[in-house]
């Protein structure tokens, strides 16, 4: 897979990130070897670029662009913009085999109104565009939570706050911030990669755990289901907590660092999210999902 850069076309790096994750959650949220025509993200409030997957082969052709596919080449591209500082217009012509299955493209939003082409996996998003992360295991420094308050081990009490999806409000997340900073490329790139991680598992199985790791290696994200309530904790829900988060808590405050995410259904807790600097207890550039 290669890509072919136009420096002419720049984007901002934060449009980039939002669209990639808006995308990778609606990839996500299809199944891993459905089959792809035309697809594009989800529109993200005042974000003026688009990211486009066209299949050009004929209904007959006997390789097809596949969701399977699309997580891998959105992956690509954007790890390759990052690490050449090449936030700007990019095409590639994805192929399976030596054969040609599809083309992408990140573009600016030009002509018809998006939508008008697109399929999706979701709908549009009524947040704002944005970022967000969690973290792999408990160690020292971390906190413990208790009666609904969070705590770290010398006794101090974390930021917090809680936001409701504005898609599903009985779906509340509560935050609980630690001060340690972290590079928004870092809490982007993680986001990125534990939804992709999420994407072979189909949306409706149960997500006992699922790891990320930014490719860089400065931040990871763990996201585990918690038992006693009614509401099976899904890849779905898995997913939509991390768009929640960086749609509609890590970027509109841009604070980019250590978190615990409290994930709540209709009043009962349900699952985690941590997302801590670094990598914690795994070494990995990729990410790792597990049945437990």
């Amino acid at each position: 897979m290669s890509f072919a850069f136009d420096s002419r076309i720049p984007f901002t790096p934060i449009a980039v990130y939002g669209t990639a994750i808006q995308l990778m959650y609606e990839l996500a949220n299809r199944g891993w070897t459905s089959m792809i025509h035309a697809m594009t993200a989800g529109e993200i409030p005042g974000v003026d670029l688009v990211i486009l997957f066209i299949n050009p082969a004929a209904v007959t052709a006997p390789q097809q662009l596949q969701v399977m596919h699309c997580v891998v080449a959105l992956y690509r591209a954007v790890v390759a913009m990052t690490d050449g500082v090449s936030f700007c217009h990019l095409k590639s012509h994805l192929s399976v085999w030596g054969e040609e299955v599809g083309l992408m493209s990140v573009a600016p939003v030009v002509g018809p109104a998006r939508g008008e082409v697109e399929e999706r996996g979701g709908n549009s998003s009524s947040l704002s565009a944005a970022a967000a992360a969690a973290a792999a295991g408990r160690g020292e420094g971390e906190g413990v939570l208790e009666n609904d308050t969070l705590t770290t081990r010398d006794g101090l009490r974390a930021d917090s706050g809680q936001v409701k999806d504005p898609d599903y409000p009985d779906f509340v997340l509560k935050y609980y911030f630690f001060g340690k900073p972290i590079p928004s490329k870092e809490v982007s790139m993680a986001i990125l990669v534990a939804m992709a991680t999420a994407a072979p598992f189909g949306p409706g199985l149960e997500c006992k755990e699922l790891l990320a790791i930014s490719p860089y290696g400065g931040c990871s994200i763990v996201i585990e289901s918690v038992r006693g309530g009614d509401m099976l904790f899904t890849h779905a829900w898995a997913t939509r907590a991390l768009k929640v988060l960086y749609q509609g808590i890590v970027v509109p405050q841009k604070r980019w660092g250590d978190l615990v995410l409290v994930l709540i259904w209709k009043g009962e807790r349900f699952g985690e999210l941590r997302m801590l600097r670094g990598v914690r207890g795994r070494n990995s550039i990729g990410a790792v999902a597990s049945e437990r």
